[in-house]
């Protein structure tokens, strides 16, 4: 198949992931072909549009150009699936902005909840971030990304990249994927994140200067202290060698707990699910003015040593306790809770 038809099979929307890969890297190299394949009033509209936004970078603006005005979502979404796991991001309707980096610079993105992404050469990504939807969510389908999370409680972040969720409320770190060989490098640099399979199998919490390294279905934590501190010495604080995050987490007054115990006094539901995002581990998405008049009052069980597995056991006994005495209820995506108004 010669350049002419690919490209015409490109506009189609027909290509493979591979296929499309391949005219992304010939529009990286000749930019001018894009003006054989859109319309000079289209691609003035854009122009004027896109200005108006205060966007720059003549080749950025025409690649989106590409993608919306002949419908490439669905090309998109072809690199996006995955077809062993209906939870992954593959809804085309719901993507925002697609981003690729094809300059030997980094480039800097501020997404909708003002969230900083920073890609490096060679990273392309999708990004869900909408007012309405339940998550931030952002798929990373090649390179390295830095996330500067926004922080939000009530709505965590989702970054998927091959076979590995990353959640965060608002943090800093990195994701480096290789789609050839299908490894993925997580590195935190301020607060915490969690790292998990999308089937959930396997799990790990990051803590600033820690990094997981994803392949042949394992996470190995390590920690790489030294590179934390090199690149990001702005966002942590070293005592001792150690790195720690400066911002903790405070427990509000009416929650005691002990050895064995957790008890809630009349405590604010929002409160409670920020407890369980910061201290068990488990990220839940939640209307802040839908939870804002409830209260919860109970005793929970607990270990004395408290491992992932013990952390989301005690979550879900709280979460299935609000549910049963208010009127929420209760769904799962990409790994996190969703709480909902019961209809």
């Amino acid at each position: 198949m010669n350049r002419k038809q690919l490209l015409n099979k490109f506009l189609a929307n027909q290509c493979s992931a591979e296929e499309a890969k391949l005219v992304f890297s010939w529009l990286n190299e000749d930019p001018k072909l894009l003006d054989d394949l859109i319309s000079e009033d289209d691609w003035s509209a854009y122009i004027a549009r896109e200005k108006s936004n205060k966007r720059g970078g003549d080749f950025l603006l025409k690649s989106l150009l590409v993608f919306f005005v002949f419908g490439l979502l669905f090309v998109c979404s072809n690199l996006l699936q995955d077809t062993a796991n209906e939870r992954t991001i593959t809804s085309a309707n719901r993507i925002k902005e697609i981003y690729y980096n094809p300059s030997l610079r980094t480039k800097e993105i501020i997404t909708a909840d003002e969230s900083h992404i920073f890609l490096e050469p060679g990273a392309f990504i999708a990004v869900y971030i909408k007012p309405n939807l339940d998550l931030r969510q952002v798929r990373v389908l090649e390179g390295k990304v830095r996330f500067h999370v926004a922080k939000d409680p009530s709505k965590p972040f989702v970054v998927q990249s091959n076979q590995v969720m990353t959640t965060a409320l608002g943090t800093q770190f990195t994701v480096d994927y290789n789609s050839r060989s299908a490894q993925v490098t997580v590195q935190l640099y301020e607060g915490k994140v969690r790292v998990a399979s999308i089937d959930e199998t396997i799990a790990k919490i990051l803590k600033p200067g820690q990094q997981v390294y994803a392949a042949f279905s394992q996470l190995i934590l390590s920690d790489f202290s030294q590179y934390a501190h090199a690149s990001a010495p702005h966002t942590i604080e070293r005592s001792g060698g150690v790195v720690r995050n400066a911002n903790a987490y405070t427990y509000p007054t009416t929650m005691h707990q002990s050895d064995d115990w957790l008890q809630l006094d009349e405590t604010s539901v929002s409160e409670i699910i920020q407890y369980i995002n910061h201290e068990l581990d488990m990220p839940v998405s939640y209307d802040s003015l839908l939870v804002r008049n409830y209260r919860l009052k109970g005793r929970f069980r607990k270990n004395r040593l408290m491992d992932l597995k013990d952390k989301t056991q005690l979550a879900e006994s709280i979460l299935q306790l609000i549910v049963e005495v208010n009127p929420f209820k209760l769904e799962k995506q990409q790994n996190t809770y969703i709480l909902k108004p019961k209809k």
